[in-house]
């Protein structure tokens, strides 16, 4: 199993893999969607994506969105998608993923990296919180959907 950054030739199967993530959090299949997003972040450089692949085949990724912090006149990175196939899960997958995640950042000289999980993630949260991430409890978190 390794992990690695994902090159521009390793869209169309992450695609696939980002279609099936779609659809666990409930979004209808479409792997043109799913290609044409990819595509978009990786050709304006507005993400980072890291994939695990065993046996030649891609079985998880983690994609690290930049963001900037007024206050410290720094960049992070805001960790919203991490996923590994069912089956491969369980493995460490998922800690891999973070793992290179994080040393990425490090090298980056990032001030933290952000991410935001469902509240009823606990097998989640559990992992975040033994890997370092700390809850916030002092800033709220508010939407305001445009569609």
């Amino acid at each position: 199993m390794i992990v690695r950054r994902a090159a521009e030739d390793d869209l169309q199967p992450l695609a696939v893999l980002f279609d099936e993530y779609r659809q666990f959090y409930g979004a209808s299949s479409n792997l043109e969607l799913s290609y044409s997003f990819l595509k978009q972040r990786f050709d304006n450089k507005e993400s980072v994506f890291f994939i695990h692949i065993k046996d030649d085949v891609f079985t998880g990724f983690v994609i690290l969105y930049l963001g900037f912090s007024s206050v410290a006149c720094s960049t992070y990175y805001i960790l919203d998608d991490v996923y590994v196939r069912p089956a491969c899960r369980r493995r460490g997958s998922a800690k891999q993923l973070i793992d290179t995640a994080i040393l990425f950042a490090r090298h980056e000289n990032a001030l933290r990296i952000t991410l935001e999980t469902q509240k009823s993630n606990y097998q989640s949260h559990q992992l975040y919180e033994k890997m370092g991430f700390v809850k916030d409890d002092e800033f709220q978190t508010y939407h305001f959907f445009l569609r």
